[in-house]
């Protein structure tokens, strides 16, 4: 029965993870779910969701040591309260969700950060990965990274629709990506 129910989980783990989206899905889908704004502009940096009463700072829970100074910094500039949801790739990443409780707990913050885990807490929110054109005009197939001037295809797992400073654009704009070959 146990190594059924471990099965199980595996598998509708592996089946939520197959879309393989970036930070910038989560943040977005989140943002919705919670109500509230998505980069919100502070004083040197982006405050990843705003909402009435929390500065939240969305992580993989990899890179938890990251998420404490942002958020505690967010909260400071917006006079909120921090938060802190970090984004689970795969079961073993739970440990990370320990490590930052520990951390917490030691440096007195315990109390005063929030810490919510994706996807245990937000049961049946499903983070889905931009459409092919949400724009009326078809020749808008490829997204432009407009820092780099790189031009990514629907199928590049890492770019298409994902960077914040991009916008959807024609296949002749930019320089094609070396990956997806956009």
């Amino acid at each position: 029965m146990k190594k059924t129910c471990t099965s199980l989980f595996l598998l509708l783990f592996l089946a939520w993870n197959l879309g393989a989206q970036t930070e910038a899905d989560y943040i977005k889908a989140l943002g919705q779910h919670l109500q509230g704004q998505t980069e919100h502009a502070v004083e040197n940096g982006r405050v990843d969701i705003l909402t009435a009463t929390h500065a939240i700072e969305v992580e993989w829970a990899t890179k938890w040591k990251n998420s404490i100074g942002q958020a505690l910094w967010y909260s400071l500039q917006t006079n909120k309260k921090a938060g802190i949801i970090l984004l689970l790739k795969e079961p073993k990443d739970y440990a990370q969700v320990i490590r930052l409780g520990s951390t917490l707990r030691y440096a007195g913050l315990g109390e005063q950060v929030k810490v919510w885990v994706y996807p245990n807490d937000f049961p049946g929110l499903q983070v889905a990965p931009p459409s092919v054109s949400p724009n009326a005009d078809p020749s808008l197939t490829h997204w432009l990274n407009l820092n780099s001037q790189k031009r990514h295809n629907a199928k590049c797992t890492s770019n298409y629709g994902r960077t914040s400073n991009g916008r959807y654009c024609r296949a002749d704009e930019g320089v094609a990506c070396g990956i997806c070959g956009g």
